[in-house]
């Protein structure tokens, strides 16, 4: 999960990080309101949508002729940037939203429909329609 040389452990690093700072807080800021974790504000709803916009694009063009983020088997990357959207796609990405992702998309499903993460948190219904903050 760790990589098996030192490139692969950096790059695993890496997208851990990148996850932490470019994925977590847009996606936390957008669906935190509609879980009732804090209240709703228009503006940082606005931002949030078109920030991780943009670290969707990032991705979707990494993944590009990838199947999974470092090598050819999921890693540690894979899972933590998975576990990050995963509310997000679970609760306010439909498919409007996620159309220009399809590569984040099959991506994503390929990850959570593995049995080992089907385990911890079970089978995993893709966003039909937004859910939006109270």
């Amino acid at each position: 999960l760790t990589g098996s040389t030192i490139g692969e452990t950096a790059a695993i690093d890496s997208w851990m990080d990148w996850a932490a700072q470019d994925l977590e807080l847009p996606a936390c800021v957008w669906f935190y309101p509609v879980a009732g974790y804090m209240p709703f504000n228009a503006a940082a709803y606005e931002k949030a949508k078109g920030d991780l916009a943009k670290s969707l694009e990032l991705l979707n063009s990494h993944l590009m002729d990838k199947t999974y983020l470092v090598n050819n088997q999921i890693t540690l990357a894979d899972i933590v940037v998975a576990s990050t959207l995963l509310y997000p796609f679970k609760l306010v990405t439909d498919g409007n939203y996620l159309k220009p992702y399809q590569n984040v998309v099959r991506w994503f499903q390929t990850c959570v429909n593995q049995p080992e993460f089907q385990q911890v948190v079970g089978v995993v219904a893709m966003c039909k329609k937004e859910l939006k903050a109270p």
